[in-house]
């Protein structure tokens, strides 16, 4: 299952899945966005708000008695929200920014949950970002995004806390960060450094690592945090002995 599913790293994600064998269940809130998708993937379209519990739940029912439990749950949708000195939001506005990016991924884990820990497998997969935690200066003339960045942050938690959670049962849970991608919510005006080529990233390379993740060999970092683009993730799962030991990949206050 993947949310978000009908524009940007959730379609090209749905559609790499698709590709590799994956039925795919395609969530999104454009019904014409996700028939076009369902259409070049063979994905099954499922129109849904996931910061809707009553829907989220409704449609975990048909799901589950239509494809059954999912192997793997993408939490993908997300919105900016708008950027803007905190103060000066709307509190609904600024709000909704934690509904979908936080609330949605919330629902759409506890729906999953009780189906993957009875079967005693199952993989979620939640769409964070480095805006998590990189440095706040005071010169950023009124462009901080303050809602999405403590969204994002909260999702790191929030899959640390699920992992601990489910370390018996046979369920993985992961943060990843698709690097900084050219989407509809990136469709913002930047400043002439953005042009520089070197700092996007492709959503393939997000697909190459949820397909990697699938796959189990990142089983042993549950709860951790991967940057599609910044980390060595195929060489990750190796070395993960020495991640848990030094608590890397995780967010954290660190003191000198």
């Amino acid at each position: 299952m993947v949310t978000g599913a009908s524009r940007g790293i959730g379609r090209v994600v749905t559609e790499r899945l698709a590709v590799n064998g994956f039925r795919v269940v395609a969530i999104g809130r454009s019904v014409v966005l996700l028939g076009e998708v369902a259409a070049g993937s063979g994905a099954l379209p499922l129109v849904l708000d996931v910061s809707d519990a009553a829907a989220v739940t409704d449609a975990w029912v048909q799901i589950e008695s239509e494809v059954g439990v999912p192997d793997l749950l993408v939490n993908n949708a997300g919105v900016s929200g708008a950027s803007g000195r905190t103060w000066e939001h709307e509190p609904a506005d600024w709000w909704r920014v934690f509904e979908i990016n936080v609330l949605g991924t919330f629902l759409m884990s506890r729906a999953a949950l009780p189906g993957m820990l009875a079967r005693g497998a199952g993989r979620i997969v939640n769409l964070s970002s480095n805006a998590a935690f990189f440095p706040v200066g005071d010169d950023n003339d009124g462009v901080i995004n303050s809602a999405y960045m403590a969204s994002k942050a909260a999702l790191i938690r929030l899959t640390e806390s699920l992992a601990g959670e489910t370390a018996q049962s046979g369920v993985r849970v992961f943060a990843i960060s698709p690097g900084t991608v050219k989407t509809d919510m990136t469709a913002i005006p930047f400043a002439p450094e953005w042009d520089d080529p070197d700092l996007w990233s492709s959503p393939e390379l997000t697909a190459d690592l949820i397909e990697f993740i699938a796959s189990g060999a990142l089983d042993a970092l549950s709860g951790r945090y991967i940057h599609a683009a910044r980390d060595d993730w195929r060489a990750l799962g190796l070395g993960s002995t020495d991640a848990i030991a030094q608590d890397l990949h995780a967010l954290r206050v660190r003191s000198t």
